[in-house]
């Protein structure tokens, strides 16, 4: 796939028909996988490429900074699940107040037909457009006519009655929920950040830990104890994180500390990706840290009877 920054580049890169996806697709979950794979189905039947077009930052993060949401993956990764879809051409555009207050008029007639010139577009049943989002998936269909490109419109995809969505799945991480977030998802949520040097305390108490900082800009799941899945240095191991302020040491600040299992040595500096399979319980303030070992020695013998089954 390649990566393009600015709509008014887009044509010296791809002078054939294209289909365009619009949307945000922060966890490329699978409603977005839909519509991204209607776009290169679209693209396919009409002998031409598939293209997205995403704008950074998130547009809240401009317009309403208070509401601006932690995403659910960084854009790397966003990029590379949206190749992995098989578009291929991703649109990266800055987005300003001046870009949120182009009419869905103007939107339409002069950037997707005039600047883009696409010969179809698709969005989601939600999709909203054009000054501060005030155009609809209706007035799209009708701009389309105007203008002379296609406009698909892609039904909510259903995981467990409800439809899978960025808010809702970032609603579930919050509760630690993690294994209905992945069913959204469609894939195992994780954090990916540097293995970096934390108080030692672990080790102290016999269960050293890789202290992980990631992204301030993606969600963390909701405080507690997870089995997790750590990828590193091209190995996985499973292991035990936990997720939160460590209220027993009177720690302020949330950390990230994955408890490998079965293996030895650090991997300061090294990037580290963590999954999320299940939460084992909530975090607890302990009264002393004989209560806290006796705790992770049975958070750890119940993940090995999970693993093993």
């Amino acid at each position: 796939m390649e990566i393009v920054n600015g709509i008014s580049f887009f044509r010296q890169a791809c002078r054939e028909p294209h289909v365009l996806s619009l949307g945000n697709f922060d966890g490329v979950h699978l409603g977005h996988r839909a519509i991204l794979q209607a776009t290169v189905d679209a693209a396919k039947e009409r002998g031409g490429k598939s293209s997205v077009l995403i704008f950074t930052p998130h547009p809240l993060q401009v317009l309403a900074p208070e509401r601006f949401p932690a995403l659910l993956i960084s854009m790397e990764d966003r990029m590379r699940l949206l190749a992995a879809a098989g578009i291929d051409y991703a649109i990266v555009h800055r987005f300003t107040k001046e870009f949120a207050a182009i009419t869905p008029e103007k939107f339409a007639k002069e950037i997707l037909k005039g600047q883009l010139d696409v010969s179809g577009v698709v969005v989601g049943f939600d999709y909203t457009f054009g000054c501060y989002g005030s155009g609809s998936t209706e007035d799209m269909q009708n701009f389309g006519k105007i203008c002379q490109f296609t406009v698909k419109v892609i039904d909510p995809v259903a995981v467990n009655g409800e439809p899978a969505g960025s808010s809702r799945i970032r609603t579930l991480l919050l509760m630690g929920r993690v294994e209905e977030a992945a069913e959204m998802l469609g894939y195992t949520f994780y954090l990916r950040g540097t293995v970096v040097p934390g108080d030692g305390r672990g080790r102290k108490l016999g269960f050293p830990t890789a202290n992980v900082l990631s992204s301030c800009d993606v969600i963390q799941p909701g405080h507690g104890v997870y089995l997790t899945r750590a990828l590193v240095a091209g190995r996985s191991f499973w292991g035990v994180t936990n997720v939160g302020r460590r209220p027993t040491f009177c720690k302020g600040e949330t950390a990230v500390e994955v408890y490998l299992l079965d293996v030895a040595g650090n991997f300061y500096g090294q990037e580290l990706t963590v999954e999320f399979w299940r939460k084992i319980r909530d975090e607890k303030t302990f009264a002393s840290s004989t209560e806290l070992v006796e705790q992770i020695s049975q958070d750890v013998a119940g993940a090995r009877q999970w693993i093993a089954t």
